[in-house]
């Protein structure tokens, strides 16, 4: 079978027009995205266009992931070993490791407006509308992962936007942890703990992806079982006080979330 390359872009656009003009309603419907791929499939083997270093299958991943999901960021998306994802700019994306290290990532998205309508797609999770008149916007992901965007008057337009998406791991961090590295000693994490325990106003405060909400989950642990605690949080669930016994039982404590 002799295939025709085309550029990937060009194809998309062809795919989206195809699948616009006779499958609509899959695009309609976030609830049918599943639905796609055997139409894509039958669009790519009808028309045989082929991508250079695409093999079939990488190629209709990546239409689905442009049409129905989340560009390249898919893949990146509630990942475990990653704690937070920086877009600086439309072709300036960089990821931070659990380790705290920083990689910036060979990959982008196409355009400015490519990068704007990918994030407004996710930002549709919290119901939240970015555009000129409202350039900002807070919102959160499944999984409890914070995301905050801006775009133009707040950047400049060949930037397009920048985007700060934020993985919370409430869990990875325990006592013993903070004691092996150094973080805190015995005396005092205990300190910090009995006064919290008693009723005495603590304040933990520090920079961005310092571990505040971390350090915090931490301390919260170390409450005794029979204590019910609340928080207020705002937009997302950070953090995570329920225990558990058993598989079954739930202890007296209870985690209450309030929207500020």
């Amino acid at each position: 079978m002799n295939n025709k390359p085309i550029d990937f872009w060009t194809l998309l656009q062809l795919v989206q027009e195809h699948i616009s003009n006779n499958y609509a309603d899959l695009l309609n419907d976030s609830k049918k995205n599943n639905q796609l791929r055997p139409y894509i499939q039958k669009f790519l083997r009808d028309s045989k266009y082929a991508v250079a270093e695409h093999t079939f299958v990488e190629l209709t991943e990546r239409i689905i992931d442009e049409m129905a999901n989340y560009s390249f960021l898919t893949k990146y998306l509630g990942s475990p070993e990653l704690e937070e994802i920086n877009i600086n700019a439309w072709n300036d994306i960089a990821i931070t490791l659990l380790d705290g290290s920083i990689v910036k990532l060979n990959e982008s998205f196409h355009s400015p407006q490519h990068a704007i309508d990918i994030l407004k797609r996710l930002l549709q999770h919290s119901g939240m509308v970015i555009e000129n008149s409202t350039p900002i916007a807070q919102g959160h992901l499944p999984n409890n992962t914070r995301i905050t965007v801006l775009i133009s008057p707040i950047v400049d337009e060949d930037i397009g936007v920048y985007a700060s998406i934020r993985f919370l791991h409430p869990n990875k961090i325990t006592r013993d942890m903070l004691l092996k590295t150094d973080f805190a000693t015995d005396k005092m994490i205990d300190f910090i703990t009995t006064c919290i325990r008693y009723g005495v106003s603590v304040v933990v405060a520090g920079a961005t992806s310092t571990g505040k909400t971390t350090f915090i989950n931490c301390l919260l642990g170390e409450m005794p079982e029979n204590k019910r605690i609340f928080t207020i949080e705002s937009g997302a669930r950070e953090l995570s006080l329920v225990k558990r016994k058993d598989e079954k039982t739930l202890n007296i404590s209870c985690h209450g979330l309030l929207k500020s």
